[in-house]
């Protein structure tokens, strides 16, 4: 098998544990090879030895050209110390350029090498470009200048292995990233190519043996003996010692090639079993004494081994160090015993490309040189002048670096996000934005608002368009709405909200990254667009419904899910898509929702817009939800009337749109607000709808306002009643419906006020969705801090891979840092001394349940304040992977039917999440318990599977990006004392992007729910949880488990599922139910039930629903209530 499967070439990334400034190379090793001094003429030799070429008036233009517009400079800074070839001159240029080269086939070492010096008519440190060999991107946004200080050094070299297949052009392109930033340049000192050996080789042709060790992401494959072509790697000495651990700093989101070489003496003792070890890489033992014995012979003695790591993550999150360890019950000695070295190899990614980021900005140099330079020039001659020149010197270099220092990290800690934030927000530079933006060019502006302006940009090389708001400077009042949309958007996740990217609060700059809504707003489609441009067309009515049911399901998700309210809803921060999906954005002013007092929060200060602002807030400084639904209604009457909330320039009595149209409604005129350009299209039955909701939200008194769910039902009804409606012209059915319209105007008495009549008016339907939440707390982060503990800001993971064996100095420091990273604040002090303890060390007498990925213990962290602590068993790696899953999902995803991450902890000694406490048990403990029962209430097996549903409805369609739980049966499902079901066990879920399926290398889940399918080819889709979902319903409703030993007497494999399909095909469904249901539950519903069960379980994917219709053939089914 194959392990490199990058086709026609394959590229590493040579990377050393001592990393040299300046290359000096053994004469030897270079014999046919080639060496380009760019930028100097002729040829020169170095130090070593080695032959430079000059690429000016070159003459070996058949083997290698020049190609696009570039200069020549000399580099305006001698190196004090190492080899001045090739580092003298530079091939420097604004624009693209590239070294062509004619080349045998082969595997070819390519060096280059750079020295950030200053160049003739190019600025200092402006170096910023994008290295490329053939389709390989070898460095992207690459800054040698910041590398160099970063590295401490003058000059280096980077260096890369390109294996080709046949004998072809090669060519190595250098690409400045353009921009009105800056005047960035690219730059190239010297190209080495070398040819290596076949005895060699880094690259593997033919079938290979593949051993996988630890959850397959590490492999090793053996290969020949090492002939020392290439000693670029060491390994520092070393007294004896049993244990050696050595820790490089690795890129993640890349596998490596490490190449491990045992020294003769070390081969010979293992053979001998004079010596007993074992290595291991982060953790996991690839490699044993015994093993060498089995691979190796007298006369084939295996000089290295190789292996292959995958360090996961995406790579904008940095370096993760990579653990090598040795381990024995014997002494070993390092370096003259058991191994005399090791290389590691980075390899290319799918997408072609080997570059990282660039390396933090370095410190400024240390004042003693600048004293010494000094004290040369003037030291003999003055010495008081030479000491007022380097007061004056330090003072001047004091000021500058704190003047950096303070623009640079001034509001550093002040604006920064939460650890939660950090760990899914894209953290941008400004250097990004501001090419993103082409230094905020006013051409790329989209738009202004009180927060600042929008500009668009592309990302990630121009492949990605984003929108761009930047704060107003010395904003205050900016600044907490910047971190508030950051909080706030970083933990909600829904399709009908706009996503947030990222963010940059560097230099005083607060900018948020956002996706690029392509439709803009709903504002400019009603009015501004149409003002601006007759050719327009104007959103039909089916359209603005839509987006309508869009927007009131963002605002649902907010306040049923989360408590938060808006405070700024408005047709302006209602954005459309190139489709017309509306997504609710700008939460800058948002809060969260006080529960204890009676859902309303008391403000000092009223936020929101003019037009759009709830009376009674305005009145008594008290927000609640309530006040977003009439903020909304407002907008319905916009969308209704085709004009903004608020119009100067009209008649005072036409001036406030509500005023103005409820004042018509009132007088039955509904036709004269109707927007022009939609009365040949509304049906008077949608309009009746429409307008009747509308009128609701914007009601006097909050209370009689209806929910955002039940906006959107109507809504939805609306849209009904118009797909129904065969329009042709309805402008005088419109005008007859305004006698019908249900309108309050104030009236308390319940009569039409214009003709009298009694009107019944019939209440909508209770909230359907039920929020949980902790001990009746918000499960929202505070911004105040007056509860909130500070984490530090590290990534969730990168304690994950030091969890192998360190010396006791690392092991100190990290149990040092006993701290618990707080995603959700309780309302009391979360620490990890409260939490061990509240479990009682983890006694057993507080542990509620077991698993594989260890133990579940309830702990009371204050007088009734209840959490759940999930922890990992000692010596579970495996189950590592699970406990970063359910971080990163948890962690982005948001919904009253899922169970709640509040925090975690993570060091090597100890690692545990803390949910939410749900005190009902799980639904796998309900089934066992309920098949003893003499009956069962079929209206709290209904609630349960809506519940469910609802879950992974939100997790298919709703979050972004899209979530399969992979894992989805009755022990994950838990209770609470009310049986509101919460969907919980994420440690195999996924994120599924804009593909419908993907591939995974092994099949997660439980045996009885994993979909056949997925079973079979790893191929994986959101269909999969329906399957596993139709089992969960079938266990629901019947008294078997999915795999029953009841089942053998049927012959059908112990498969719930092929049981249910028998009786019904046998006319015996009845037999399918648990004892007691079917008598005291509709038999209908029951039926139906069932039919959507086999439904989901199906083994054809095309057959089974998605899960949004699985919802709503559950709500059609409502049980009655007594």
């Amino acid at each position: 098998m194959n392990i490199f499967p990058f086709s026609p070439a394959l590229l590493f990334l040579k990377l050393v544990l001592t990393l040299t400034a300046a290359a000096g190379h053994n004469p030897t090793e270079l014999a046919g090879d080639i060496s380009i001094n760019c930028g100097s003429i002729g040829a020169s030799s170095a130090r070593n030895g080695r032959e430079w070429i000059g690429d000016v008036q070159l003459k070996l233009s058949s083997l290698l050209q020049i190609q696009g517009s570039s200069t020549t400079s000399a580099a305006a800074h001698k190196l004090i110390s190492g080899d001045p070839i090739p580092h003298k001159t530079a091939r420097v240029s604004r624009s693209q350029f590239s070294y062509a080269f004619r080349l045998k086939l082969g595997q070819k070492i390519i060096r280059l090498h750079f020295n950030p010096s200053l160049y003739r008519g190019y600025k200092s440190s402006r170096d910023l470009f994008t290295v490329e060999a053939g389709s390989f991107t070898l460095l992207s946004n690459f800054r040698a200048s910041i590398t160099a200080g970063a590295l401490g050094v003058k000059s280096f070299s980077k260096e890369f292995c390109l294996n080709l297949q046949e004998n072809q052009q090669l060519n190595i392109t250098f690409s400045p990233e353009i921009g009105q930033l800056v005047d960035t340049y690219a730059f190239i000192n010297g190209i080495e190519i070398i040819s290596v050996p076949a005895s060699l080789s880094y690259f593997q042709g033919g079938d290979v043996g593949v051993q996988v060790v630890g959850h397959k992401s590490l492999v090793y494959v053996d290969r020949h003996n090492f002939d020392g072509m290439f000693p670029k790697w060491a390994l520092q000495k070393a007294y004896k010692r049993k244990n050696e651990t050595w820790k490089i700093g690795v890129d993640v989101g890349f596998r490596y090639l490490i190449r491990l070489h045992f020294s003769e003496l070390g081969i010979k003792i293992s053979q001998n079993g004079e010596l007993v070890f074992q290595v291991l890489i982060n953790g996991m033992i690839v490699e044993t004494n015994i093993d060498m014995v089995k691979k190796g012979d007298e006369s084939n003695i295996r000089w290295y081994r190789d292996y292959m790591v995958m360090m996961r993550g995406h790579k904008t999150e940095g370096k993760r160090d990579l653990l090598i360890s040795l381990q024995s019950y014997d002494d070993l000695i390092d370096g003259d015993g058991l191994v005399s070295g090791f290389e590691i190899f980075k390899l290319s990614n799918p997408d072609n490309s080997l570059a990282s980021p660039n390396p933090s900005h370095p410190a400024q140099d240390s004042p003693p040189k600048t004293i010494q330079t000094l004290l040369l020039v003037f030291g003999q001659r003055n010495a008081i002048a030479t000491i007022a020149i380097i007061i004056l010197s330090l003072a001047n270099i004091i000021v500058h670096n704190f003047r950096e220092y303070w623009e640079a990290n001034g509001t550093k800690e002040e604006n920064k996000p939460s650890a939660r934030a950090e760990l899914i927000c894209r953290r941008f530079s400004l250097v990004q934005i501001q090419l993103a933006t082409r230094n905020f060019s006013d051409a790329l502006l989209i738009g202004k608002g009180g927060f600042g302006k929008v500009y668009q940009g592309l990302i990630d090389k121009g492949q990605t368009t984003v929108a761009v708001k930047r704060l107003k400077s010395n904003s205050r009042q900016g600044s907490s709405e910047f971190l508030t949309e950051i909080e706030t958007l970083s933990e909600l996740r829904h399709v009908n909200l706009v996503s947030l990217i990222g963010y940059c609060n560097e230099r005083g700059e607060m900018i948020l990254v956002y996706d690029y809504m392509a439709g803009g707003t709903l504002s400019d489609h009603l009015y501004k667009l149409q003002r601006e441009s007759n050719t327009c067309p104007s959103l039909t009515w089916k359209q603005r419904l839509n987006i309508c049911i869009g927007a009131g399901r963002g605002l649902d998700y907010l306040h049923t899910g989360h408590g938060v309210i808006h405070r700024d809803v408005k047709s302006s921060n209602i954005l459309l898509d190139e489709k017309l999906v509306a997504k609710v954005s700008d939460l800058g002013l948002a809060k969260p929702e006080d529960k204890n007092k009676l859902q309303s929060h008391v403000s000092t200060n009223v936020k929101g817009t003019r037009g759009y602002l709830d009376p009674h807030y305005c009145n008594t400084c008290k927000i609640t939800r309530k006040s977003d639904t009439y903020a909304f209604g407002v907008v319905l009457f916009e969308v209704l009337c085709g004009r903004p909330a608020v119009e100067s320039w009209l008649p005072e009595e036409e001036r406030v749109l509500t005023k103005w149209g409820r004042d018509k409604i009132c007088k039955g005129q509904v036709d004269q607000i109707v927007d022009k350009s939609l009365r040949e299209e509304i049906s008077s039955n949608s309009l009746k709808i429409f307008v009747g909701i509308a009128e609701r939200c914007m009601h006097d008194e909050p209370k009689n306002r209806p929910t955002m769910s039940q906006v959107v039902q109507q809504l939805e009804l609306a849209l009904d009643q118009q797909d129904k409606k065969q329009v042709s012209s309805v402008l005088n059915e419109i005008a007859s419906a305004s006698d019908d319209i249900i309108s309050p105007c104030n009236n308390e008495n319940g009569r039409s006020v214009k003709t009298g009549k009694p009107i019944n008016i019939t209440p909508l339907p209770e909230e359907q969705t039920n929020s949980v939440v902790v001990n009746g707390k918000l499960p929202y982060r505070k911004r105040d801090g007056a509860t909130m503990q500070k984490p530090s800001r590290i990534w969730s993971w990168d304690v994950f891979w030091n969890r192998a064996r360190l010396s006791k100095k690392n092991e100190l420091a990290t149990n040092a840092r006993n701290e618990v990273i707080i995603f959700t604040d309780i309302g009391v002090p979360l620490t990890y001394e409260n939490v061990i303890r509240a479990t009682g060390s983890f006694h057993i007498n507080n542990c509620t349940g077991k698993g594989g990925f260890g133990a579940i213990y309830k702990a009371e962290i204050a007088p009734g304040v209840i959490v759940a602590v999930k922890r990992l068993a000692a010596g579970r790696f495996l189950s590592v992977d699970q406990f970063n899953a359910e971080i990163k999902i948890l962690g982005r995803v948001h919904h009253p039917n899922l169970v709640t991450l509040i925090g975690y902890h993570a060091s090597e000694n100890e690692m545990f999440l803390i949910h939410n406490f749900i005190s009902g048990g799980n639904l796998e403990r309900f089934i066992r318990e309920k098949s003893t029962e003499p009956s069962v209430d079929w209206r709290i097996l209904h609630k349960i599977a809506l519940d469910i549903s609802r879950a992974l409805t939100y997790l298919h369609h709703e979050c972004i990006p899209r979530v399969l739980h992979r894992d989805v049966k009755p022990s994950h499902i838990l209770l609470d004392e009310h049986h509101n079901a919460r969907l919980s066990g994420f440690g195999e879920a996924r994120f599924l992007e804009a593909s419908e399926t993907g591939t995974t290398t092994s099949v997660a889940g439980t045996y009885g729910y994993v979909a056949p399918e997925y079973a079979m080819t790893c191929r994986v889709s959101d269909k999969a949880d329906v399957y596993s979902y139709g089992v969960v319903l079938l266990e629901l409703v019947s008294d078997k488990r999915a795999l029953d030993p009841s089942f053998s007497s049927y012959g059908n494999g112990f498969n719930i599922v092929d049981w249910a399909c028998m009786l019904l095909k046998e006319g015996r469904a009845k037999e399918f139910f648990a004892a007691g249901l079917w008598d005291a539950g509709s038999h209908d519903d029951l039926m139906e039930v069932l039919h959507l069960a086999v439904v989901c379980a199906s083994n054809s994917l095309s057959i089974r629903p998605s899960m949004k219709q699985v919802v709503k053939r559950l709500e059609l089914l409502q049980p009655p209530s007594s």
